[in-house]
Parts: structure tokens; sequence; C-alpha cells
């Protein structure tokens, strides 16, 4: 007959068995394999207040930096951070990036290059490719540490020509094989037929459009396919877009689940993550819903 002693420490070690177990199953359920698709979001530096870089979700796996602007500078075509950190302060902001990036969080620079910004009125159009993308490399890879850029280029009253191609394709050269470059897209395989030129430097685009029903997306989803490959498309949608371009909740989810036939999509995009501070809980169920249905 086993002593009290014994018998003590036999219900001790099946109890610890059995905990660890369970204990371990509970942990394989909070640490389940994400997504192999990305999910990225743009977070606003000249939005006031909102949610901290740090306060990103975890099912976001890229955050895109909105936005240096095209600009001219002592050493030619560059860009410049004053609208980025006209909320929130370099520091504050790199620090943030900092975080993400311990994380495995991919952070981006968005440039704009709209030709009606102050200081540069060409935008995207008059660029020297080879100096800019010398220049974005100093500041977005050596000085800011990030991992890539986002470049958007949306003016309609500007068709993208070989000036453009000859931008993206310099940055790539640039940055290297292992940079992130990403472009938003949503007026069309027309006006963004460029794209064919620089499919195989771009990492992927994402569309836009955020108002649009689940059909439209999937259309639009299709055209830029056939631009780029579906694998280089990802779906936009926005939580925090102007009065009357937010998407509609109800095909968040189904967007994230959806796959095109015999193929896979990039994954998704967010716009944004941080408007203002009462909407925090709306950014976070919209990223568990496309997080938790991600194929």
């Amino acid at each position: 007959m086993m002593s009290r002693r014994s018998t003590i420490g036999l219900m001790a070690a099946i109890a610890a068995l059995v905990f660890g177990v369970v204990d371990h199953a509970s942990d394989a359920l909070i640490e389940a394999p994400k997504s192999n698709q990305h999910f990225m979001g743009y977070w606003l530096g000249y939005a006031q207040g909102g949610a901290p870089l740090e306060a990103t979700p975890a099912s976001v796996n890229i955050v895109a930096l909105a936005f240096a602007v095209t600009s001219p500078g002592p050493a030619g075509d560059t860009i410049a951070l004053e609208f980025l950190t006209s909320q929130h302060p370099a520091d504050e902001i790199r620090a943030g990036a900092k975080a993400l990036q311990a994380r495995g969080v991919k952070v981006l620079m968005s440039i704009n290059g709209k030709p009606d910004w102050a200081g540069h009125a060409g935008g995207w159009d008059n660029l020297d490719p080879e100096v800019f993308a010398a220049n974005v490399k100093a500041i977005v890879i050596e000085q800011w540490g990030l991992d890539g850029v986002d470049l958007d280029n949306e003016a309609g009253s500007v068709i993208p020509g070989d000036n453009f191609v000859q931008v993206v394709k310099a940055l790539r050269h640039a940055l290297g094989a292992d940079a992130l470059i990403t472009l938003p897209v949503f007026m069309g395989p027309k006006r963004d037929a460029y794209l064919t030129q620089v499919r195989d430097d771009i990492s992927f685009v994402s569309t836009m459009g955020y108002w649009s029903s689940f059909d439209i997306q999937i259309m639009r989803f299709n055209r830029y396919a056939a631009l780029v490959g579906p694998e280089k498309v990802a779906i936009g949608v926005a939580d925090h877009a102007s009065p009357g371009q937010n998407t509609r909740f109800s095909i968040v989810a189904r967007l994230a689940a959806w796959n095109p036939e015999l193929s896979r999509k990039a994954g998704m995009m967010l716009w944004n993550l941080n408007q203002t501070d009462s909407e925090q809980d709306t950014t976070r169920e919209w990223c568990a819903a496309i997080g938790e249905n991600l194929p």
C-alpha cells in the first residue's frame, strides 16, 4: 500500500501532467498559426490622438506610415516628413515602428506624390528616378530602419507614364530584393496599365474604392489581377474613411475569407488604424474580423 506522501506525490505528478497538457493546448489556441496572406493597415501621422503604433492589433503584419511627401531637397528629389510628423513627433513614430518590428511586423513609409502638394508641384510625374530612389533609401532604410515603401499615386488628373515606371524600378534596385514596395490602386486598368511593366518589381497592390459592394470589390480585384497576378492583389476596406466611403462591416469577413479560384489573393488592407480615440473599439473589431477570416 502506498504511503500518504507517495499518494500525494503521485497525484501531484498526474495533475502536473494533465494541467501541463491543458496549458499547452491553451497556448496553442492563443498562438494559432497566422495566415500566410498579408494584412496591411495604414497609420496616420497627421491624425490627432488615436491609437499609438504600439497598439496595432496583432493580426496586422504590415503597417504603412502615412504620409511622407515627394519634395525637392538639397540633394535633389527626395521626400519631406513634415506632414507625417504634423501631429506625432518623429521620435514617437520611430519608437513605435521599432516596437512593431520587434514583434515581426513590417513597417513601410507611405509616400504621397499628388501634383498639388506645396513645394513639389509636379508630384510623381517629374522625379529623377535614380536620385529620388537614393534619397528615399537614405531616409527610409538607413535613417528610419524601415522595411520598404508604399507609393500613393492616385491623382486622377495624371496617368502614370514611363517616368513613374522608372521610379518604381529605381526604388527596387536601390532598396533591394527584400524590401516591400506596395501601391494602393482603384482607378482601373486603363489608368494603371503601367503596372504590367513593374509587376516583377512590386510586392503587391491594394485595391481601394472602399464603399463598393462585395461583387464590385471582387470585380475590381480581378481587373488588377489581370495586370499583376492575383497573388499580388490585396483587397482594401475602410472603417474610418470619409463619410459615405466606409466599407459595410457585414462584408468584411467575407472579403477576407475569399480567394480567387485556383489561386490566392495577397491579403487585405485596412484604412486606417488610428483615426480617433473614440473609434479604437471599432478598429479592433475590424482587425479581428479580418485576421480571423484570412485563409
